[in-house]
């Protein structure tokens, strides 16, 4: 909070901050001159990062007549010249003449002054809010809520650098546009896309938040709301929608829930250039899960995307999130309807009439209890970083104590993710140190709250391995190079495992978890000795085998539900590299998992083989096995080849990496039969089959069963897959080990084939079975009794 004179009634402090505090330098003011330097961060805002005493306004008037300059100053951090001052309030964060509208000939600063009025409007708000900290809880009626969201989408909208390009022809996000924004221009008489963007901040201006939403509305009922998103993404929206970008406001407003969000003890909230409707995470690789406003040192607004609403978490598919803010669970807000009824929305059938209700008397009165989201230390700086991570190199930030500052600065540089972004704020570190040694223990500000708990003090220190750190800097400023990709990355992740935990660590760590639980989950439970190093992974392969594992591996991590960050910069490259190292060595000291991984795709095994020195120990001990079995076993010793195929899968599959040809062939084929089985009638399975649920995640396929229904399964699944599978044609065995191998690969194959059918196409697998299981006690998994059919329409199969 901003200090004030003791002897400051409260009227007069509301007056002096939402009142005055949102005239710009225009006509309103005395002493305006006629050209305005006008804000795009209100000085309400900037006020609460005021240095230096608390003026009245009548000093301030004083001042001003003396000097030309309104005597209220902030720390201005100039990125691109590296110079840290304090600059007066009114020179800040504006552009001169920037919402002057020469086509209204009448006040070309109509628009400057009824942005003052709803600036004026969200400050009494927002004081009001501070007020509340204490209490915890903030309770906003609909119409105030309505405004503060209004006011919100226009920081947004408003900001510098959206004014030449929000509506620019030729820019290429407005390809879908491009037609509508023409014939617009053309029917208004508008010669600019500056022009266009301040006829449609007057639209925002004019227009209550409900007229907003009954524009909306209106489209959303002609075109609905998948119509809408397709004129967007994917096609051209028709030149005749006056009030299309009332559709975007509806999305702002639909789409995300309103959270308040207080800084730790001692920590403080920063504010750049852009920091006012900053998009931060992803959803399945789609952006916006957070969109994030500060207005103050204490307090940032985020408005959170409806997925991540408690309630809803259950009836949503699972998506891939990535974020550095899922760990902050802030509350939706409690509505409390003037009717007296627990929910509105049942009966509104449809957008206008719920548009309606909001903006009848009785939705006015509806009333909105926030709980106010107290971040740790931790959660504090973490949300600092995604504000400074986004800051440009032509940007600036204002922050209130230099203390703060310097621990958040240092904190941020200090996570080696963020390492090229931080040079960015090296000579704000500088001289934040400086000053802070220059002025001595004696002028800081105080010390932490001793409320904030010790193990959540942030020393930078503490945050980054330094062998670690140092690796990443000697890769990002291309002092340490590398014969591959794969080289580079392996030995990031050897160091990794000996350093002290840090956050590059973590993220790896959390993606690697994802894509290794979705394979754990997807084996069949055959596998054993989890944990047990069965191969190490190589430290330099070729490079072509690099650029083919990467190539193979990321999108395929990606498929099991990690984010991965697909982004083009050395650091970006690099963590998503060394995650995909770092899943192949735990996955290599699991069988089960790696037999999953090995059996994604044909191309898998012989890319992965590249990964082991030749001959590991599951390489040595199956093909010892298979010359036994050749050379010595008798067929007594199994109960039928179904049980032999099944055991020596055990073995060449499912007993850790492999690099020798059998295991590799056994994985190949494999992979295309589930691909090929596995896509076979998905949604065209005749009655009772279509009806039955396609997943039986507990299935497990028993290991024996008498020799005539071993030669009956495998007869006719070889049969099928010579239709169905191109280039298939079944070994028929002999008396030598590679006959015996390649007949035994078939049928190996086909087992591991019907393992995946009976857990992921159950259904499909029973419709496939009863085609040639006339009149046969036969039993296939242990989850059931032995089946038989009369029917006999497999071969319906082999000519779709």
């Amino acid at each position: 909070m901003p200090r004030r004179r003791r002897n400051a009634p409260n009227q007069q402090v509301r007056t002096e901050v939402a009142g005055e505090a949102q005239k710009t330098d225009g006509s309103s003011s005395p002493w305006a001159p006629t050209d305005q330097y006008q804000h795009f961060i209100p000085r309400f805002i900037l006020r609460r990062f005021q240095v230096g005493p608390v003026k009245s306004k009548a000093e301030r008037q004083k001042e001003f007549r003396s000097t030309g300059v309104d005597p209220e100053y902030v720390h201005y951090y100039d990125i691109a010249t590296g110079i840290l001052d304090i600059r007066p309030i009114g020179k800040v964060y504006g552009v001169p003449n920037f919402y002057q509208d020469v086509r209204n000939t009448e006040n070309i600063n109509d628009i400057e002054e009824k942005l003052a009025d709803l600036e004026r409007h969200a400050a009494s708000i927002i004081m009001d809010l501070h007020k509340a900290l204490p209490q915890g809880t903030f309770t906003l009626k609909r119409r105030s809520l309505e405004l503060l969201r209004k006011f919100l989408f226009i920081m947004h909208y408003r900001n510098v650098s959206y004014s030449g390009t929000y509506f620019q022809v030729d820019h290429p996000e407005n390809a879908g546009s491009r037609q509508w924004i023409e014939s617009f221009m053309k029917a208004k008489g508008i010669h600019s896309a500056v022009e266009m963007w301040l006829h449609f901040l007057r639209y925002y201006l004019n227009a209550s938040h409900s007229d907003i939403m009954r524009d909306a509305a209106e489209l959303v009922e002609k075109y609905g709301e998948l119509g809408l998103q397709k004129m967007l993404f994917e096609s051209h929206i028709p030149p005749d929608l006056e009030h299309f970008p009332a559709y975007t406001y509806h999305t702002h407003a639909n789409n995300y829930f309103f959270s308040i969000w207080e800084a730790a003890e001692g920590e403080e909230f920063i504010v750049t250039h852009n920091a006012f409707g900053l998009w931060e995470g992803l959803a399945d690789g789609s952006p916006d899960l957070h969109r994030i406003f500060v207005v103050s040192p204490r307090i940032a607004i985020v408005l959170r995307n409806v997925l991540l609403r408690p309630e809803l978490k259950e009836f949503m598919k699972p998506v891939s999130l990535g974020s550095s803010l899922l760990n902050v669970n802030p509350v939706p807000p409690t509505p409390i309807y003037a009717s007296g009824v627990d929910g509105i929305h049942e009966g509104f059938q449809s957008a206008r009439s719920l548009a309606r209700y909001r903006s009848s008397q009785e939705g006015g009165n509806d009333s909105f209890v926030f709980k106010i989201t107290k971040l740790s230390r931790p959660q504090t700086l973490a949300f600092n970083s995604v504000v400074l991570v986004n800051v440009k190199k032509t940007g600036s930030l204002t922050f209130l104590s230099r203390e703060s500052m310097l621990r958040t600065a240092r904190a941020f540089r200090s996570f080696p993710v963020n390492f090229l972004a931080s040079e960015l704020l090296v000579p704000l570190i500088a001289q934040l140190t400086a000053t802070m040694e220059t002025e001595g223990p004696a002028l800081r500000p105080p010390l932490p709250s001793p409320a904030a708990p010790l193990d959540q003090d942030v020393d930078a220190l503490t945050l980054v391995d330094v062998v670690l750190y140092v690796l990443l800097m000697q890769i990002c400023t291309g002092s340490k190079q590398f014969e591959t990709a794969y080289e580079r990355a392996h030995l990031v992740f050897r160091i990794m495992e000996k350093a002290k935990p840090t956050s590059f660590a973590d993220e790896i760590n959390r993606e690697v978890e994802k894509a290794f639980k979705v394979c754990k989950d997807l084996e069949d439970g055959m596998s054993f000795a989890d944990g047990v190093s069965f191969a190490r992974l190589l430290p330099s392969i070729s490079n072509e085998s690099s650029s083919q594992l990467f190539r193979f591996m990321i999108p395929s991590m990606s498929r099991l539900g990690a984010v991965m960050s697909g982004g083009e910069g050395i650091l970006e490259e690099l963590q998503d590299e060394v995650t995909v190292v770092s899943f192949l060595a735990r996955a290599s000291s699991s069988p089960g998992v790696w037999h999953t991984l090995s059996c994604t795709n044909p191309q898998a095994p012989e890319i992965l083989s590249r990964l082991f020195k030749k001959g590991t120990t599951t390489d040595i001990c199956f093909m010892n096995l298979a010359r036994f079995m050749h050379e010595r076993a008798s067929p007594s010793n199994f109960s039928s080849g179904f049980h032999m195929a099944y055991s020596l899968r055990g073995m060449c599959g499912m007993a850790g990496p492999t690099t020798n040809p059998v295991s590799q062939s056994y994985y190949q084929l494999t992979a295309s039969i589930i691909q090929c089985l596995g896509r076979t009638m998905l949604g065209s399975l005749p009655e009772p089959y279509s009806s039955q649920p396609r997943e039986r995640p507990k299935a497990r396929l028993i290991y024996k069963m008498p020799e005539e229904h071993s030669e009956l399964l495998f007869s006719n699944m070889k049969m099928i897959l010579r239709r169905s599978l191109p280039g298939y044609e079944p070994s028929l065995g002999g008396d030598t080990l590679g006959k015996s191998l390649k007949k035994w690969v078939d049928e190996m194959a086909i087992v591991g084939c019907l393992v995946w059918l009976g857990k992921h196409r159950r259904n499909f697998l029973d419709y496939l079975l009863d085609g040639f299981l006339q009149g046969v006690d036969f039993k296939l998994f242990e989850d059931e009794e032995a089946t038989g059919s009369t029917e006999t329409h497999w071969l319906y199969i082999l000519y779709q």
